[in-house]
């Protein structure tokens, strides 16, 4: 068998098992490489559908009776129980849920204290959310720091657009948040899209609702969009990076507020997705009635349909805007 093998070297041929395998795993490649190109050929158009989906739908209530394509699963509605950690989980993701919606929720059951007196307790967070207001003052708080520190870095811009005196350094941390922001501007998208699948959602039949859907995307826009002129504008490094998570802390404000209530009552998450959350056929019922019986709710609609169809472009466009800074900032910083 060695000298079989030996002649074949010598001769310059090859076995013909060897062949074989080697035309298998080529045309293997070549199968691979056109699902890859098939793959992207296919989920393009998705993008735009998805897109069109959302800029059709009534604000963020979208729509679930709808495959996304062929090849999708029907979507159907999860019939399966919920424990008391995952409720908590959708009520903090939930981007309707923010500040005026926790206060509504005070406003409407908040102050019968049942959690309190269910866990024997007494929390001046639970008590003064209502006397106090404390979720409006974090949703104001969020807007003056945020225009304080905008105003003071327009106030010491030099004026240059395109100086280039920067240092390298500065040149790469302006390249680096870029890039970290262009990741995380698809996530921004991601959040935007209607999570398919979960049994109830918040109720979008008011204006609390509406109010922290732009809270949560257009206030993440534009501290994301500050950040950018931020870095680009300060000369010193360490103030670069100060500012930066002085902007991601104000970010995080309401979310942070949201998780260490429901980390001292769980009990109220609990409540918030039994009582408040409803399913999407309630809620397409719920909307609909409230068009017709409220001309509060109705020219809240009518107001805010143009904001919100530039909000979703503006959010869709947002990775390009991120590309952009990322090679045309450390140019001409």
């Amino acid at each position: 068998m060695e000298k079989e093998r030996v002649d074949y070297k010598i001769k310059g041929c090859r076995p013909h098992n060897i062949i074989t395998d080697d035309i298998s795993h080529l045309n293997k490649k070549i199968i691979e490489k056109e699902q890859k190109c098939s793959y992207i050929y296919n989920t393009f158009p998705l993008i735009f559908k998805n897109l069109h989906v959302k800029l059709t739908d009534h604000l963020l209530l979208g729509d679930h009776s709808k495959k996304i394509s062929s090849g999708f699963d029907t979507p159907l509605n999860s019939c399966r129980e919920i424990n008391s950690d995952e409720k908590r989980d959708i009520v903090l993701k939930d981007p309707k849920f923010g500040m005026f919606s926790l206060f509504k929720y005070h406003i409407n059951r908040g102050y019968l204290n049942n959690e309190l007196k269910k866990s024997n307790k007494i929390l001046c967070s639970h008590i003064f959310s209502l006397t106090l207001a404390l979720p409006i003052i974090i949703f104001i708080s969020q807007w003056m720091l945020y225009i304080a520190l905008l105003s003071y870095e327009g106030r010491a811009f030099s004026g240059e657009f395109c100086p280039n005196k920067s240092t390298m350094e500065d040149k790469l941390m302006m390249c680096g948040i870029g890039l970290i922001y262009l990741v995380r501007s698809f996530f921004i998208w991601d959040n935007l899209t209607m999570r398919i699948g979960l049994k109830k959602m918040n109720r979008v039949d008011n204006v609390c609702a509406i109010l922290d859907t732009f809270q949560e995307f257009l206030f993440n826009i534009i501290v994301y969009g500050a950040n950018l002129w931020i870095i680009f504008a300060e000369d010193d490094l360490q103030n670069m990076i100060l500012n930066s998570l002085a902007m991601e802390f104000l970010m995080r404000l309401d979310n942070e507020f949201e998780e260490l209530y429901f980390q001292n009552l769980p009990g109220s998450a609990d409540d918030i997705y039994d009582t408040v959350y409803v399913t999407y056929d309630e809620n397409v019922l719920l909307v609909n009635k409230r068009l017709e019986t409220s001309n509060c709710f109705r020219c809240a609609n009518c107001i805010l349909f143009i904001p919100y169809k530039l909000l979703i472009i503006t959010i869709f466009c947002f990775p390009l805007l991120c590309l952009f800074i990322t090679i045309v900032g450390p140019l001409c910083k």
